[in-house]
């Protein structure tokens, strides 16, 4: 199995010598590099765990980092960030806690997992829809044993029923479980690497909807691979190098009935690992992301992509930034004092989205009930200039009021549109996300109020199946929308709402 330590995790994490910590704890260097290499085990009973705990927590705040905090909240989420003696013990028991070990013999049983729904042999097999759970949880406590750093690798051809019901709703308890299991996995200090076999081609905006935090998550990339496979059988392994699988599978001739198997023996873990390794040979990088706060990196991005004289759809774009002036957003950005390098930023970003204007054909999609609620608000927050500028940018009744006024007034270019409406009827589309794609080209979608990145795809089958999603939305848009005065009327009843 692995040779690395956590100890090692958390040294070469933290930028800690051997020498400065054998000198601490006052024992030979030695010692250390052989607990770092997993030759020899830290003990409890003579005092040196907690020694070292100690002496690791101290550099964890010198640093004023959370390395080791975020480790030990996954695995107990009620530890007192103010109390440095419950660390110091949860970071000393972590330190000498056990492996999980595979039995010594194929003879034997695995002492570890006791499937209440399958049965144990050389290795353990969980029946049907519950034992996915059970499999899944006793694959995360293996893992959450494991030092940090590793990489699990997810190649994912639809052996999981991940949703049952509409997925963009609350009834998605098994995605959330999920969501909770990588959510710890990668707060831990693992890497996951999903290769999706089956992408939706029909509808992926479902897909990325439903997965949107987890591919934004740190640690987490997210690839293609194109596979022939019969249609009837289907899998989801989930593989650790020389440590673990948890394969998942199913058969639609046979009713979808799935099996689940662990396995921890070395030689079909390294099978599954040297499959998993020629899948990354024929796959391509799915989603890339963006920090929010890198707009010019994004725009940047954005215009490379993007081919002119080709139709763009924008869904709940941000006003501010892309559809008002650049002398009021000066004005908003000035009025909340902020830094002058941050307010040439936005500025250069505004302007690369009237570029963007001139040289395209765009059609912007903007939430009424959003508006709405800006006019209702006591203090209205804009979260993508916040995030941009790193501090709180806030809309004044009196800007608020300018901003609805001028888009009355946006000198939209030629087969350029913007659109008012209700999205209350529209439960395919996630509260507050934005998305920009253009056909055959680029999508991207954003949601700072949940998450710190842009994400983006130049798959052609997502970004043609987005297209069509809005494309289909436009359609439903009742026709009273698309009046002009219609919506003047309503920006104007907004704007004198305004107190």
């Amino acid at each position: 199995m692995t040779s690395v330590s956590k100890l090692d995790y958390l040294m070469k994490s933290l930028n800690v010598l051997g020498a400065e910590t054998a000198a601490v704890l006052q024992i030979d260097s030695t010692t250390i590099s052989k607990w770092r290499n997993n030759q020899r085990s830290i003990s409890r009973k003579n005092g040196q765990a907690r020694q070292l705990a100690e002496f690791l927590l101290q550099k964890e705040k010198e640093q004023n980092v959370k390395i080791i905090f975020d480790i030990l909240k996954t695995l107990k989420e009620d530890i007192n960030p103010e109390s440095i003696e419950q660390q110091i013990e949860a970071l000393s028991f972590w330190l000498t806690e056990k492996k999980l070990e595979p039995p010594n013999s194929p003879e034997m049983l695995l002492p570890v997992f006791t499937p209440q729904n399958g049965y144990n042999t050389n290795i353990s097999v969980f029946l049907d829809d519950d034992g996915i759970d059970e499999a899944m949880t006793s694959y995360l406590e293996y893992v959450l044993r494991l030092p940090p750093g590793q990489i699990l690798y997810l190649v994912d051809y639809s052996g999981i029923k991940w949703t049952k019901g509409d997925e963009l709703t609350d009834q998605q308890e098994r995605i959330n479980r999920c969501m909770n299991h990588f959510r710890a996995v990668s707060h831990y200090g693992h890497r996951l690497i999903i290769i999706d076999c089956n992408t939706d081609v029909y509808r992926p905006y479902r897909a990325i909807f439903r997965w949107m935090e987890l591919y934004l998550l740190d640690g987490v990339e997210v690839w293609s691979c194109s596979l022939i496979h019969d249609d009837a059988y289907h899998y989801t392994n989930f593989i650790i190098e020389n440590e673990i699988v948890l394969q998942c599978i199913s058969n639609t001739d046979i009713g979808g009935k799935p099996h689940s198997l662990l396995y921890t023996n070395k030689e079909t873990v390294d099978f599954f690992f040297n499959n998993v390794t020629g899948i990354m040979k024929k796959s391509k990088r799915l989603i890339e992301s963006v920090p929010v706060s890198e707009v010019l990196t994004f725009m940047d991005i954005v215009q490379k992509s993007l081919k002119p004289k080709r139709p763009i759809y924008m869904l709940n774009p941000s006003l501010t930034l892309q559809l008002i002036n650049s002398d009021l957003l000066k004005e908003i950005l000035e009025t909340n004092g902020i830094l002058q390098i941050k307010i040439d930023e936005c500025l250069a970003a505004a302007k690369m989205i009237q570029q963007m204007q001139h040289k395209n054909y765009c059609s912007y999609l903007c939430n009424l009930d959003y508006l709405e609620k800006l006019v209702l608000s006591k203090k209205i927050e804009d979260d993508n200039l916040s995030e941009i500028c790193g501090q709180k940018v806030i809309i004044t009744k009196k800007h608020l009021r300018k901003m609805i006024e001028s888009l009355m007034r946006l000198p939209l270019y030629q087969d350029n549109h913007i659109l008012f409406t209700s999205f209350d009827y529209w439960n395919a589309v996630p509260e507050n996300l934005c998305l920009l794609v253009q056909e055959d080209c680029f999508i991207a979608a954003w949601n700072v109020k949940k998450y710190k990145k842009r994400l983006y795809c130049l798959n052609l089958d997502i970004i043609s199946g987005f297209y069509r999603y809005i494309d289909d939305l436009k359609t439903a848009i009742p026709k009273i929308c698309w009046d002009k005065n219609w919506q003047d009327k309503q920006l104007l009843r907004l704007a004198e709402s305004v107190m």
